[in-house]
């Protein structure tokens, strides 16, 4: 693998990982879980999605289990079309279809999520929740995954936007169906930003995946920084760095908190 380093219009070789060398060309031709540079709009919910969903946040908001979150987060209304992330029917835990009802439980900090499958299986719901402080954080985008691991089931997918200062940061995470209840699975610095004093940089990184039953991810990254007197650094040629990162697998979760609720 050879990326790139553009410095003052010089072109250096830039190693960022080892081993299974793939080029920007051979990784921009798998499939892309995430492009921080698009932000996709949330999708308009159909007439049948919103009777559905409609017809579950009523039977939910009525479960002790949802009434007790209520309470924990009282600026918490509940769930309701409103604080829908997503919904989607496709099969997650079984070669049967059934709905998938990502819910955003709190409408302040922290971020907390709510999965809800719902169908021939019957009604579960996992609470997701940060397990360190994500204070100036909130959940972005929210979408399933087209089977990564090749096992006949979807997984899903959400980003976290925190604004620590005068950074901002976003990570995506992959979360899947484990036994009896969603588990992490990974997770990605997708994109941040810094500008303060007489340094900054930008950087976004594309996530692609070669699928498999161990699937190997990789991160496309392009990378500006720069630095001079505040008053200069406008115009100073950014020091730009492109480039492949190929990712070791990680089960190890340090930053949310899953609870099987029913």
């Amino acid at each position: 693998m050879t990326p790139f380093r553009l410095l003052g219009g010089l072109l250096l070789s830039l190693v960022l990982s080892t081993g299974d060398a793939q080029t920007v060309a051979d990784v921009q031709k798998l499939p892309l879980v995430h492009d921080p540079l698009v932000k996709m709009p949330s999708a308009a919910l159909s007439a049948t999605d919103q009777q559905a969903v409609t017809t579950l946040a009523r039977t939910l908001n009525a479960r002790p289990e949802v009434q007790d979150l209520k309470r924990k987060w009282p600026y918490s209304q509940g769930v309701s079309l409103k604080t829908v992330l997503f919904t989607i029917s496709a099969p997650f835990r079984s070669g049967t279809l059934e709905r998938l009802t990502v819910f955003s439980v709190s409408e302040a900090e922290p971020p907390v999520l709510l999965f809800v499958l719902s169908g021939a299986k019957g009604l579960t719901a996992d609470l997701v929740e940060p397990a360190t402080d994500a204070e100036f954080c909130r959940v972005g985008q929210g979408y399933s995954l087209r089977d990564m691991d090749q096992n006949g089931l979807r997984e899903l997918a959400f980003t976290l936007d925190c604004t620590p200062g005068e950074m901002m940061l976003t990570d995506l995470y992959l979360f899947r169906y484990g036994p009896g209840r969603w588990v992490f699975w990974q997770a990605f610095p997708v994109s941040s930003s810094y500008g303060g004093g007489w340094e900054g940089h930008e950087q976004s990184i594309k996530i692609h995946v070669r699928k498999g039953k161990s699937p190997q991810f990789y991160g496309l990254l392009d990378r500006r920084e720069w630095a001079g007197p505040p008053e200069f650094v406008s115009r100073t040629d950014p020091t730009r760095t492109v480039g492949v990162i190929k990712y070791a697998p990680t089960s190890l979760n340090e930053a949310w908190r899953v609870r099987h609720l029913f």
